[in-house]
Formats: structure tokens, C-alpha cells, sequence
């Protein structure tokens, strides 16, 4: 009877064992949850470490509790107790330094746990200058995973030989979670570190695109006698595809361009680039816009990647007599606007598919003269399609009232229809890319010498 009596108690005190063992899991996997959800970086990592500690030393009966974070190389990087942190004298002593005195130098060199029954009796107990408590009993486990050292979670007591072997599970159940725990912090906050890294080097690689795409713009807008010129361009990004251009050809002859290329960010900045360097270029040899059109589609169609296409409208004006000749490959329709009215220049047949979509397409091509007073608006659909927060557009006739109220001047014009849409859009924000080009041929007509 009497060794039934005996295995039957050892068989009750395993079992309590067992049970508070799952007890320090359960209350210490919910605490690692609760991490994952916290703030990132090192306030993460203290508040669910500070946590952890407090609810071991609940369910070990210790009395206080104090852990020490660990760099690779031994270097105390953080120091806490279970009634908050250390003192600032006493925490710029620990952080810093190497453990490799008392009861945590002693666990530190040989990563193992450490057991004193009586601290007056151990000389591997080091009492702390500003220690407010009594400590008699105290056992310290490394935090460790996969052999490298984390830290050391020590836990005391005011009396002798207080800590049970059923404690001392506890504390390494404990260990083991704060290991688990800050692994992943660190990843973690390697992870946002990289993460901020690439982050700085976007910036920086947009910045430089920004430039780019920046010194593929006019500088300024053409000055002509007679006529008055005004420009915006404003991406949605960074950068954007939305760009504008003049050109100053042979035989008096202005070419104005306006175009969008799909998508946005540095893709759409550099296929952007290498598309106006083009248009340059053909515009010298082709007098038609639909002919200029049809020779860079086919280019585009060639060499186009991942579905990359142009909308553009190109005018060719020829300064001494107004004429102006234009095609559009799929673009917002320009505006003219004289003392009759406003009215949207070209006509459907003319219009063709956006640039670099079909190689085969045919485009034709307008002509008006511009009279005296006469303005044309050039502008992208971030204009038309901005959106308030009801999702609705801002539309043509929004635009309409703003030109038939500002068409004595293209800069004011300009000025007020970036205004009237940013307005429209306060509460969505812009969406796309905002770009207009606006000219004017004035009263006095052209003068030459």
C-alpha cells in the first residue's frame, strides 16, 4: 500500500507538472500572438519580452524577474525587470557590457541553467548596487535556439530554496518561447530594415528617373511673336507618361505634341524618353502628321514591350499663316476656342487606334487655321476622368466653363484648370497624371523682319 501511496504521489505531482507547463504554453502562445499583432520594431520586442517574464514569474511563485537581451557576441542590448525597467544609472552599466559576472555571467559562459538555493551561501550570486529587494534563491536559464544565445531570464525569491523543479520547467518553457520570440523580432526588424532600405533606393531611383524624364521636357515654352504659348505638366507619381513637346522645324513650322503612355512610374517615365527622342526626330522628316504617325506605329508595334502604347496628338502649325495640320492616335480630342465659342477640333473618321497597338493602322489627319484669338487646349485625360468622392468625372463641361471663362489668357487658363480640378478632387486625390498645352495666336498676328 505504501508504494502504491508513494507512485500514486509521484504520479499527481507529474501531472501538476504537466498541467502548469501547458499553462505557462497556453498564457505564453497567447502572448506571442499578441506580439504579432503590436508595433513593430523594439517596443514589440520589449512590451511582449516584459510580458512573458511577468507571467513566468506568476506561475513559477517567484517573487521578481529580470531579463537580460543578448547581442551575438555576449553584449547586454536590453535589460528588464518585472517592475519595468532598470534604473538609468544602473541600465547604462548593463547595456552595453558583457555579462560575465554573478548568476547570468555564470549561465552566459556555460549556457546552461542556473540553480542557487541560498545566495548568502553561492558566490555566483552578484547583488546590484541599486537593488531594492531581497533575494535569497534565484535560477536563471539561457534563452537559446539552435545553439546561439539569446538572452537569460533570471526569476528570485526572498526566501532560500524556493524554486521546485516544477518552477524550473516553467522558467525553461518560458525560455523557450522568448527564444522563439526573438527570432522572429529580429527577422522581423531585419525584414523592415531591408524593407526600408529598398524603400530609400526607390526614392532614390525615382528621384533619378524624375530628372530624366524632366530634362525630356521643354524647359520653356516657344517664344513667338504673335503667339502665346502656356504648358503644365504635373504626374500623378514620381513620374509619370503623360509629356508634352515642341519642336522648332524648317520653313516656319511649329510642331506641338501631347501624348500619354500606359501605365506609370519609372517604365512609363523611360519608354516616355525614348518615345519623344523619336518623335524629334521623324517630325524633322515627315511634313504629314498621318504619315508620321504611321511610321512611328510601326516602330513602336516592333519594339513595344509588356503591351506598352502612346496616345498623342501632334499639330503642325505653320506660323506665318495659322494653318495647322494634326493627327490623333487615340487621344482626348483638343479644343478650339475663339469668340464664337468653344468646339472640339477633328473628326471621328480622322482618329486613329493609339500608337503601338496594331502595326497596320491608318491615320488621317485635320486642318484648321487658327485666326486671330483663336486658342487651342491640349490636355490628357487626367484632366476629364479626375474623380471626386462620389466617383463622378469632372468631365468636358466642366472644362468647357472654365475655358469659355479664362480664354483671353493660355497661362491664367492654364493656371485655373489645374485649379478647378484639384478642386474637384480634393478628397480623392490625383489619380493620374495632369498635363496641358495651350497656344494662342493673339490679335496683332505673326511679325516678321
Amino acid at each position: 500500500m505504501e508504494l502504491l501511496i508513494k507512485a500514486l504521489e509521484k504520479e499527481n505531482r507529474f501531472l501538476r507538472q504537466e498541467n502548469s507547463a501547458y499553462k505557462a504554453q497556453g498564457q505564453l502562445f497567447e502572448l506571442l500572438l499578441e506580439m504579432a499583432g503590436a508595433a513593430a520594431e523594439q517596443k514589440m520586442l520589449k512590451v511582449s519580452m516584459l510580458k512573458t517574464l511577468e507571467v513566468t514569474v506568476h506561475l513559477s511563485g517567484a517573487k521578481m524577474g529580470s531579463l537580460f537581451l543578448l547581442s551575438p557576441e555576449g553584449v547586454v542590448t536590453e535589460s528588464l525587470l518585472t517592475r519595468g525597467e532598470v534604473s538609468p544609472g544602473l541600465r547604462s552599466q548593463l547595456v552595453g557590457s558583457v555579462l560575465d559576472k554573478g548568476l547570468a555571467g555564470w549561465v552566459r559562459v556555460h549556457q546552461k541553467v542556473g540553480v542557487i538555493t541560498d545566495t548568502q551561501k553561492d558566490t555566483r550570486w552578484l547583488s546590484l548596487p541599486e537593488e531594492p529587494y531581497m533575494v535569497r534563491s534565484a535560477v536563471a536559464v539561457p534563452i537559446m535556439k539552435r545553439n546561439r544565445l539569446f538572452g537569460i531570464v533570471t526569476l528570485m525569491h526572498p526566501l532560500p530554496d524556493h524554486f521546485s523543479r516544477e518552477a524550473i520547467e516553467i522558467v525553461q518553457v518560458a525560455a523557450g518561447h522568448m527564444a522563439l520570440a526573438v527570432e522572429s523580432a529580429q527577422l522581423y526588424l531585419k525584414l523592415d530594415e531591408l524593407k526600408r532600405i529598398r524603400q530609400n533606393a526607390m526614392e532614390k531611383d525615382l528621384k533619378l528617373a524624375r530628372a530624366v524624364q524632366e530634362s525630356f521636357l521643354p524647359t520653356r515654352v516657344p517664344g513667338i511673336d504673335g503667339y502665346s504659348f502656356a504648358a503644365r505638366n504635373r504626374p500623378a507619381l514620381e513620374v509619370g507618361g503623360d509629356f508634352y513637346q515642341f519642336f522648332r522645324l524648317t520653313g516656319g513650322r511649329l510642331g506641338v505634341a501631347i501624348g500619354d503612355v500606359s501605365g506609370k512610374g519609372i517604365a512609363a517615365s523611360l519608354f516616355m524618353a525614348r518615345f519623344t527622342s523619336d518623335l524629334g526626330y521623324y517630325a524633322s522628316q515627315y511634313t504629314d502628321p498621318g504619315k508620321l504617325f504611321s511610321k512611328i506605329n510601326r516602330q513602336l508595334c516592333y519594339r513595344a514591350k509588356q503591351g506598352m502604347f502612346v496616345t498623342l496628338v501632334y499639330m503642325l502649325l505653320d506660323i506665318p499663316s495659322g494653318q495647322v495640320c494634326f493627327a490623333n492616335a487615340g487621344h482626348i480630342s483638343p479644343v478650339y476656342v475663339d469668340k464664337n465659342g468653344v468646339r472640339i477640333l477633328g473628326n471621328y473618321q480622322a482618329k486613329g487606334p493609339p500608337l503601338g497597338v496594331f502595326p497596320e493602322a491608318a491615320y488621317g489627319q485635320d486642318t484648321f487655321v487658327l485666326k486671330e484669338d483663336g486658342m487651342v487646349l491640349m490636355c490628357t485625360d487626367g484632366i476629364t476622368e479626375a474623380k471626386n468622392s462620389d466617383r463622378s468625372l469632372y468631365g468636358f463641361n466642366r472644362l468647357k466653363k472654365v475655358i469659355k471663362a479664362y480664354s483671353s489668357d493660355p497661362v491664367l487658363l492654364v493656371q485655373q484648370i489645374v485649379a478647378s480640378v484639384d478642386m474637384f478632387s480634393k478628397d480623392q486625390g490625383q489619380s493620374d497624371d495632369v498635363t496641358l498645352v495651350c497656344f494662342k495666336k493673339e490679335a496683332s498676328g505673326p511679325r516678321f523682319p
